[in-house]
């Protein structure tokens, strides 16, 4: 990982050069600079789920039934919202547990 070795070079370079020096400031900044990186990838990423099950719960609303991946995928295509899989890989559990989730979150409320 880029993070992990930027951190051993950065030790590297403290001890050989002293906390203060240049080669540890130009490590830190890159490190700094991978972070940033990182945190802006995960906040879009996040960005985007959010984006794609605003719009899985809009089309199980509208069709009050979950849709198979392949519906999905095709409804997501033209949406611009993230696969099946990909939601299913970022839920943690599989696309179809994730519609599960929503039919029952959806339900509750309509109970109360």
């Amino acid at each position: 990982m880029v993070i992990d070795s930027l951190k051993e070079e950065l030790s590297e370079n403290i001890k050989k050069y002293g906390l203060h020096s240049k080669q540890a400031y130009n490590t830190s900044t890159k490190i700094a600079f991978e972070l940033e990186n990182k945190y802006v990838k995960q906040k879009c990423i996040s960005s985007y789920y959010n984006e794609s099950i605003e719009g899985l719960k809009q089309y199980m609303q509208n069709n009050e039934v979950n849709p198979s991946e392949v519906r999905w995928n095709k409804y997501a295509i033209k949406h611009s919202y993230l696969s099946s899989q990909t939601m299913g890989y970022l839920y943690g559990e599989g696309f179809n547990k994730l519609c599960k989730k929503i039919r029952k979150e959806m339900e509750s409320v309509k109970a109360n």
